[in-house]
């Protein structure tokens, strides 16, 4: 169940379904758009002068060119400042026209253009001034340019603020009146856009050649979006990187032990990038572009060797600063509140503050900002979490700033330090309106549920034909479900990393990197559903499948009597008096027309061969009636890209239609459900009984699809609960006689199996047919999130008539239920 349906793509791509089915959830639908993602032509790259201020930028330089004058890049100290560095410098030599470059140092002057190294480039004589990752909000630095008498062409991809610098051609994508179909190329990307237009279109063919590579290194370092240029840019750049024309590059590569041939954009992002990023970090940012623009190998290697070092010092500097941030922030109770981390010490390495912040994101799953003190002011780096623009944070808390730039998931920012107090309010004010307790929940999507005859080396291999992977283009995470764990167990130096194997039809071998934190909640035999990335085992020679693991979960509670959240769906199944099971008349006629088979067997059985992730998205309703079958869905919509299906509601008995979101329901009562809103009713669970089939058939709307996400051996689980509605006079009797001793008692929802000696399902109806006949009451406590934590029972004065249950109206309501269960299975 859940594999993935062939089709007309698969088909006409020779590409399998389920790689199809990958193209399809990246909404690649057409035999076209799927030609172009998986062999992106370098012909498909677009014309750089639909760029606002292209034109006017060519111009001015092929004048500075003509008229000799003297030309400086101004870089950035990061990978794709320095990779747009370099290429500017490798085409100006490639057209025996010398150029300088200026890359501020980190340590001493922060991210950008600024005044003093302005002064600086106009003592040198400066004509032109390029910029290249930087410059979009250097307002006064531009204007001081404009006084000292040389123009500035500003060429970066940050967002844009209020005012755009007055340079003498501004290009970035980003403006607001720029056209250009595509606002996503990193600072290199865009610099390379100025290369293609400065270049003669037939030239430009080969020459390209000579830029690829650095392209392809910035623009996946800078985490920009692998999709339109900058998946051609990438897909292209990784196959030159196998033969690899840039002799520095080479040599770096080398360093990091990464066989050329074998290079993936993993290994650029967390080899490569890093240890061009390190030499900037410590105040080295030169040697990134000097790396990329010798021609001389042995100096190259010299300078991959001395990046190699400035890398092993960045991670002792790097580990020592993030313990001390984790120590701040454990020793802090108002950091469990804040949605937002503002985090400040003396004495951090400015170069490092960045990649700790990202790691602190990436643990706590909430936006950081990371901020070293130093003679009053306090400068740092900021990154956020999905769906939360940390730059608009920052804007709206302007006035507390001396300078900050960047973008929705990053940026730079600088302050007096006595205001860092009043920048965590503000921007956890923001936070609060903008950020929601599920919005701090990291939510991994999932391509599908994976069969296990799907499992082998081939599709391993046919998925290397969707990459390189990236945002926007995720390497794939797949699921599997109601395995057995076995031989699980910590390994690696610290004993950091899980390693176990999971058994189905077949057995499986999984690692976890950095997840032994998992262990304390498995044991051997559990029922695990595994969320995994597939790779391949290259063990003496032996290749096999592995599963990188990305979460695990318990297949559903192992004891349900000791779960909160489990008591408490339990207790939604019994009906109150006034809202009892409408036990309907079964149309067959209207159940086989909907689910077009004339067998009616057939048409409530399982329904196979189908991606259940295509059809949970907005307008849908799920519904449930086991706690195996809730659990299950609710996984796999916590699996969902929420954009999908504009959030989630879980209701239990009724449902709010006031909204598109994709419902979630428990036990419900079928004909209190408005059907006829939803596009899609998803059956987790097997129906009650053929009445409510016929109710769903008969009243949903014409297009809608009702769609059967169980299978025979799910009914297991509906007889339980069938099993466990109706309790026997002995059990009714035990529950009053200990109302009588006690009188007013409160019981924990996991305590109920011991002290009333009955399942919770039995005790919730025992105590709605008491107080329908008036002999107790009963109500539930909840705790500061609205969950039941308790029930609390009273007892109410004995009646003056003697007992009769077969009055219960819940009671006869449940009896009939059951009857019409067994005679529809």
């Amino acid at each position: 169940m859940g594999s993935v349906n062939d089709n007309d793509l698969s088909k006409k791509l020779k590409i399998s379904p389920q790689i199809s089915q990958i193209l399809k959830n990246r909404y690649i639908d057409n035999e076209k758009d799927a030609e172009i993602f998986m062999n992106p032509s370098l012909e498909y790259l677009r014309d750089p002068f639909l760029m606002k201020d292209m034109k006017k930028a060519v111009d001015r330089i092929k004048k500075a060119i003509k008229n000799n004058e003297n030309i400086w890049i101004y870089g950035d100290y990061d990978v794709d400042g320095v990779s747009s560095t370099s290429i500017l410098c490798i085409y100006f030599d490639s057209i025996n026209y010398p150029i300088n470059y200026y890359i501020p140092n980190r340590l001493e002057e922060g991210y950008g253009i600024n005044e003093e190294s302005i002064k600086h480039i106009h003592s040198q004589g400066c004509n032109l001034m390029i910029s290249v990752d930087c410059g979009i909000t250097s307002v006064k630095e531009i204007d001081l340019a404009n006084e000292l008498g040389f123009d500035v062409i500003i060429t970066d991809h940050h967002e844009c603020q209020s005012e755009i610098p007055n340079a003498y051609a501004v290009i970035n994508q980003k403006q607001e009146d720029c056209n250009y179909p595509f606002d996503m190329l990193c600072g290199c990307g865009v610099a390379f856009k100025l290369i293609q237009a400065l270049t003669p279109k037939e030239e430009f063919k080969t020459s390209l050649y000579n830029y690829i590579e650095i392209v392809t290194l910035a623009t996946i370092c800078d985490i920009v979006p692998l999709k339109d240029e900058n998946r051609i840019l990438v897909k292209n750049g990784l196959k030159l990187m196998s033969e690899c024309k840039n002799i520095g590059l080479k040599e770096l590569i080398k360093v990091c032990g990464v066989e050329s041939d074998k290079i993936k954009s993993s290994h650029i992002a967390f080899a490569i990038g890093p240890r061009i990023n390190a030499s900037g970090r410590l105040g080295y940012s030169k040697l990134g572009v000097e790396l990329f623009t010798t021609k001389n190998q042995s100096k190259a290697k010299e300078i991959a060797n001395m990046l190699e070092d400035k890398n092993n010092e960045r991670q002792l500097i790097e580990a020592k600063m993030y313990q001390e941030a984790e120590a701040i922030i454990e020793s802090n109770e108002k950091y469990k509140d804040d949605k937002v981390l503002v985090i400040a010490k003396e004495g951090w390495q400015h170069g490092i503050i960045g990649i700790v912040a990202s790691k602190l994101t990436e643990k706590y799953y909430k936006p950081t900002i990371l901020l070293t003190i130093e003679d009053g002011e306090a400068t740092g780096s900021a990154r956020s979490i999905k769906g939360f623009s940390i730059f608009d944070a920052l804007v709206e808390s302007k006035d507390l700033l001396n300078k900050f730039g960047g973008h929705d998931q990053a940026a730079g920012l600088a302050l007096d330090s006595n205001k860092i107090e009043d920048l965590s309010y503000e921007v956890n004010q923001f936070a609060k309106y903008e950020l929601n307790e599920e919005d701090l929940i990291e939510n991994v999507n999932v391509e599908y549920e994976l069969s296990e005859e799907s499992i082998d080396l081939d599709l391993i291999e046919e998925l290397h034909k969707l990459e390189p992977f990236g945002l926007s283009n995720p390497n794939p995470k797949f699921i599997v479900r109601d395995a057995i764990l076995k031989n699980i167990n910590v390994i690696g130096k610290n004993k950091q990393h899980l390693k176990f194997t999971i058994e189905k039809e077949k057995t499986y071998s999984c690692i976890g990197f950095n997840m032994a934190y998992l262990k304390s909640g498995y044991n051997q035999g559990d029922k695990v559903d595994v969320l995994f990335q597939l790779d391949e085992n290259n063990f003496m020679g032996k290749r096999s499948v592995q599963f990188l693991l990305k979460d695990m979960r318990l297949a559903h509670p192992k004891n349900p009597y000791a779960n909160e959240k489990t008591v408490e769906l339990f207790s939604k199944i019994i009906p109150d008096v006034d809202n009892l099971y409408n036990l309907g008349q079964i149309d067959e006629k209207a159940i086989c027309e909907k689910f077009k088979n004339e067998d009616i067997d057939e048409c409530i059985n399982e329904t196979k061969n189908i991606n259940i992730f295509d059809y949970l998205n907005k307008n849908t309703l799920v519904i449930t009636n086991t706690i195996n079958g809730f659990y299950k869905a609710l996984s796999d919509i916590s699996l969902i890209d929420e954009e999908k299906c504009s959030g989630f509601d879980i209701n239990y008995n009724v449902i709010n239609t006031k909204n598109d979101k994709l419902q979630l329901i428990f036990s419900p009562n079928i004909d209190k459900i408005d059907v006829k809103r939803y596009n899609n009713i998803i059956l987790y669970d097997y129906l009650y009984n053929m009445g409510e089939y016929s109710y769903l058939c008969k009243n949903a709307n014409n297009e809608s699809s009702i769609i059967k996400y169980y299978n025979k051996s799910d009914l297991l689980y509906l007889n339980n609960v069938i099993d466990n509605l109706i309790p026997d006079r002995e059990e009714f009797k035990v529950v009053y006689k200990i109302a009588l001793i006690q009188k007013n008692l409160e019981v924990n929802l996991v305590d109920i199996k011991g002290v009333f000696n009955t399942t919770p399902l039995k005790l919730f109806t025992i105590i709605k047919v008491f107080k329908e006949l008036s002999l107790l009451d009963f109500d539930f406590k909840y705790d500061e999130v609205l969950k039941i934590k308790s029930i609390c029972i009273n007892l109410l004065p004995k009646p003056d008539k003697k007992l009769n249950l077969n009055e219960s109206k819940i009671l006869n309501n449940l009896n009939e239920l059951s009857k019409e269960y067994k005679q529809s299975y």
